[in-house]
């Protein structure tokens, strides 16, 4: 078939999956007492949804991986761009208004996000353009070391693409569908709730902001950001700024918006961490989210869902230490250092978010204030953390250095904080050559830098301590409330 005849085939099998889904689902679980199904269906729609989104981000896109004034010579790139966009806000949107049923967001995807993702789908040969074409650099799945010729061709393949965009808009729609129809009577728009709706949607799009879309309206801008430069300062200055905002802006709302906000920060958070694999070099043993920031991406989202203290209490006292060196050390490579780049939005997006929702969730209450027993939560949670990133470290640094992985030892490449390459070390901090040099365990290939990862540990979780006795001390007032002393 042509190409052309592709595309149509495509409409009329998507066409005639949702029409038959849609009738099934209505037909036999739209009655009376099949409430509880009908809900399972729509919650199961939902986390198709969202797996099938997280998937696609480790396929190969030449959209979202073509960086810096490239992105402009892209067919259809400012208005794909907008497209994918404000589609991806089904991703903050739908979960929070299926699980946590909140009005705004209900109301939200069923007048926004259905239309959007129906439009969306009309522009699937805008998709398979850049789906089947093979990436600028990048490419998830596409990159792996051992991946064969065979499977990447399979990942780049109009039959394969076809399917799993097919099945995500499906899930998507049929999900905002039953939505809508359960909420058919619920839907009137009050006065009162316009200027709201409209300023949670307004929120909600600005924070679900893809990395990669502002290189497609400025390339690549002569605006550099690099260490203590302007940009640089600018960008430490405006996080307290943020945070003061949000804390005086929703300090005295209700706990349902005040967890509702760090939660759709952190659907942000996880939905735009997760669109750099797509666009890393190599998909390889340091780019697992391992580091402290990237595993903060998917735990802030964890804490809130289950909202669990212990690993509340990790990601507000670990994950914000670590955030806060990345965004004083600003470990950016030079030639990717362009203000708009993708890696640079990825970088301030991602070390912000993990460094604001912890806070805004002490600030806020949304969790228990802090006592003694935070201590030991995020005591032991890195110390296991530590220890795991040792060992995966020192073995993935010796399966590189076997000749019988010559082939693919870049996979194993692995430096999970800055503890097992000197010369990453020494661009960092400087001094740090003789600490790897003078001390160092040797067994066969794998080798043990005991005072530089000793070090690590001791200096980290003295910081960790630091800050954790000052977040006890400015929440004082928090704990004499909630024993009834004031």
């Amino acid at each position: 078939m042509s190409k052309k005849e592709d595309v149509l085939m495509f409409y009329l099998a998507f066409a005639i999956v949702l029409s038959v889904s849609l009738f099934l689902s209505i037909r036999f679980l739209g009655k009376e007492g099949k409430s509880a199904q009908f809900d399972k269906l729509m919650s199961a729609s939902t986390i198709v949804f969202v797996v099938l989104s997280m998937f696609a981000f480790f396929l190969p896109d030449l959209f979202c991986s073509t960086i810096g004034d490239a992105a402009l010579e892209l067919p259809w790139g400012r208005f794909h761009a907008i497209l994918r966009w404000i589609n991806g806000i089904s991703f903050v949107v739908l979960p929070i208004a299926v699980f946590q049923k909140n009005k705004y967001f209900e109301k939200i995807a069923s007048y926004w996000c259905l239309p959007v993702a129906l439009f969306n789908v009309i522009f699937y040969y805008q998709y398979i353009y850049y789906f089947v074409r093979k990436p600028n650099i990048g490419g998830g799945f596409y990159t792996l070391a051992f991946a064969s010729e065979e499977f990447r061709a399979f990942l780049v393949s109009v039959p394969f693409r076809s399917a799993v965009f097919g099945l995500t808009c499906l899930a998507q729609i049929l999900a905002l569908a039953l939505l809508t129809y359960k909420n058919r009577e619920k839907l009137r728009i009050k006065k009162d709730e316009i200027k709201n709706l409209i300023l949670v949607l307004l929120g909600v799009t600005y924070i679900s902001l893809p990395v990669y879309v502002a290189q497609f309206f400025f390339g690549h801008v002569g605006i550099e950001m690099q260490r203590f430069t302007v940009p640089h300062i600018i960008w430490m200055i405006s996080i307290p700024v943020i945070i003061v905002a949000i804390y005086f802006g929703f300090r005295k709302k209700s706990y349902e918006t005040r967890y509702l906000l760090v939660l759709a920060l952190s659907w942000a958070l996880m939905y735009q961490f997760t669109q750099m694999f797509g666009a890393a070099a190599e998909l390889n043993v340091m780019k697992l989210p391992l580091q402290l920031c990237n595993l903060g991406s998917y735990l802030c989202l964890a804490m809130l869902l289950r909202r669990n203290e212990k690993i509340y209490h990790f990601a507000l006292i670990v994950n914000v230490v670590g955030a806060l060196i990345a965004i004083i050390i600003l470990d950016i490579v030079k030639k990717d250092s362009a203000l708009t780049h993708f890696f640079v939005i990825h970088y301030i997006v991602e070390h912000t978010k993990v460094l604001i929702i912890p806070i805004l969730c002490l600030v806020l209450k949304v969790f228990k204030p802090l006592d003694l027993r935070s201590l030991k939560h995020f005591s032991v949670g890195f110390t296991v953390y530590w220890a795991f990133i040792l060992v995966l470290g020192t073995l993935s640094n010796g399966f590189k250095r076997m000749p019988q992985f010559s082939n693919i030892n870049s996979f194993f490449t692995a430096n999970h904080l800055f503890m097992f390459d000197k010369d990453t070390a020494r661009g960092l901090v400087g001094f740090t050559d003789p600490l790897f040099e003078n001390c160092v365990i040797k067994i066969g290939y794998f080798e043990l830098y005991p005072l530089v990862q000793g070090l690590v540990y001791v200096a980290f979780m003295a910081l960790c301590v630091g800050v954790f006795f000052i977040f006890y001390g400015l929440t004082a007032k928090q704990r004499r409330a909630a024993k009834g002393e004031i």
